[in-house]
């Protein structure tokens, strides 16, 4: 297949097809990526701002009592006032790290939130009212120190409510992934944002989506500054800030954008900062940062994780993504249906409304359940597209029920572990986990609708499921791991979709995953704990 580019003198739509294409996984070849991984150039994945007041944060008891892991879904505890004490334990079960991996010569750390190879292109920033801790301004969230960085000190009366900004670098990315890297950076935005909706639930707080511009959203986190150049550069993401809260950002960003008071300067992440993967680049800078869908308003989650083993608590610090799994461990029929029950649309606060994406189900070793392909659609709309789309391949297809919301229908009876670790790049993951799915996303008219936004909202739903995965099967006491790498067309062909109408976004599996005892481990923040304690 001939190599296909993006110029500057194509729309935005015709780019975005371009990019889409180019990143794509093939049968024949995989997207243009680097060959070899040059480890002395990975991205650091910390970030840091030299110079800045940096705002201590106390460390929250990660043993101290929680509600049943519901919570995380349905979000019904009352709303704890913002003190210093609150906002630390929001930021540390949001974003911040849980553990560190210790194998020989080698360590490495992970975090609340997952990230495509554990690379974390994110980067989080608030803008804060004044506090009687700190003064309003802009923060950065320093997830290695655990604190906050004062970026700019505001007027006491120029902020009015509690901003959450995310950004990404996609070299961070790039350097493993190429031009399919700013699908991660998407998926990775999405399980972000998830992550922090459930962890503002252990706080009785409701976050929401605001609709902001790009160039504003840069403005009010400070990364169009000229200290940025010479760096790797971050590209917005979204915004989010409490419900029920007002605040003219239009205001606030031409005062963040006037101010001569920002402090520090952003570290350098790697030995050479420039972006190799031009196509990628260039349409991360054409992304705008506005919203199509809203967050939506959960129903009650709780009853299916009332006798989970794990507590909401225990749940956000002990997220893992398996590297390999139990093909013999079975998963209950309860425990299929409890997995499931987050993405069925309402019954969880991380999700997007309108549901826009579907699920390809590789159903493994269910108890009461025949192993084969499954369809999961998630409206009324998405059900009766997807007959049409598949109806000439799977002709005859059957329902199963796992609940009354919660349907599933049922293409054929076989055994799918090596078609699925096939479909997925030959991951074995994808064949020794219990069930391995695909998101299905509705693609091309969400996109002559909204055009480059409904792009960013349909990887950002995705990430968005996967979370809800991840902790609905850590507080199973499963594992899940999410997989980026798949052959985007061979999994459209087995289901005979043709055309844009579908596009495969997403993978994931879930299992009970298997340890590696030869990798032994610390609790993130051994080294504070230690420091305090010393």
């Amino acid at each position: 297949m001939a190599a296909i580019t993006a110029t500057a003198e194509q729309t935005a739509m015709e780019q975005l097809g371009a990019y889409h294409e180019l990143s794509k996984h093939r049968l024949e070849g995989y997207a243009p990526g680097p060959e070899t991984l040059d480890w002395d150039e990975q991205p650091n994945v910390f970030r840091s701002f030299e110079g800045a007041p940096k705002l201590a944060l106390p460390l929250p008891d990660d043993r101290a009592d929680a509600p049943d892991s519901g919570v995380l879904f349905a979000g019904q505890l009352d709303s704890q006032p913002l003190t210093l004490e609150s906002l630390s334990a929001f930021l540390r079960y949001a974003a911040g790290l849980t553990a560190w991996k210790v194998f020989g010569p080698d360590r490495w750390s992970l975090r609340a939130n997952p990230s495509s190879g554990n690379l974390h292109p994110g980067e989080l920033y608030l803008l804060l009212p004044a506090g009687t801790s700190w003064p309003a301004g802009v923060y950065h969230y320093d997830v290695l120190n655990h604190c906050l960085e004062q970026r700019l000190e505001l007027p006491p009366e120029s902020v009015t409510a509690v901003s959450l900004i995310q950004t990404s670098v996609l070299q961070r990315e790039a350097w493993k992934y190429g031009e399919r890297s700013l699908r991660y950076c998407l998926l990775d935005s999405g399980h972000q944002l998830a992550q922090c909706q459930a962890s503002a639930a252990l706080q009785g707080w409701e976050l929401e989506l605001v609709d902001t511009g790009r160039e504003r959203l840069a403005a009010l986190c400070g990364i169009d500054r000229a200290e940025f150049d010479g760096v790797e550069p971050e590209h917005p993401e979204w915004l989010l800030t409490f419900k029920g809260r007002s605040e003219d950002y239009a205001r606030l960003a031409k005062t963040c954008r006037e101010a001569d008071s920002w402090q520090g300067a952003p570290s350098r992440l790697g030995p050479r900062p420039l972006q190799r993967w031009n196509v990628s680049k260039a349409m991360a800078e054409r992304f705008d940062t506005n919203i199509t869908a809203r967050l939506s308003r959960a129903k009650d989650a709780e009853q299916a994780f009332a006798d989970a083993p794990l507590n909401a608590r225990q749940t956000l610090i002990s997220r893992r993504s398996a590297q390999g799994y139990d093909p013999k461990r079975k998963l209950g029929y309860d425990e299929f249906a409890a997995l499931l029950k987050p993405l069925v649309p309402g019954v969880s606060r991380m999700q997007f409304e309108p549901a826009l994406l579907h699920l390809l189900l590789f159903v493994h070793n269910v108890e009461g359940l025949e192993p084969g392909l499954y369809l999961m659609p998630r409206s009324d709309g998405g059900t009766a597209l997807l007959r049409e789309a598949t109806m000439t391949r799977w002709p005859d297809t059957s329902e199963v029920y796992l609940a009354d919301d919660l349907r599933l229908i049922h293409l054929k009876t076989a055994t799918t572990r090596k078609l699925a670790a096939q479909l997925c790049c030959n991951q074995m993951i994808a064949a020794a986990s219990a069930v391995t799915l695909m998101m299905l996303a509705e693609y091309q008219d969400p996109l002559l609708q909204d055009g480059l936004a409904a792009y960013q909202q349909l990887y950002r739903e995705a990430g968005m499921l996967g979370q809800n995965l991840y902790l609905a099967a850590t507080a199973l006491g499963l594992n899940g791991t999410g997989i980026g790498c798949f052959f985007d067309d061979a999994v459209h062909h087995l289901l005979g979709l043709e055309g844009d109408q579908f596009q495969a976004v997403y993978g994931f599996a879930a299992g009970m995953g298997l340890r590696d005892e030869r990798v032994s481990g610390l609790s993130g923040y051994h080294h504070l704990r230690e420091a305090v304690d010393g």
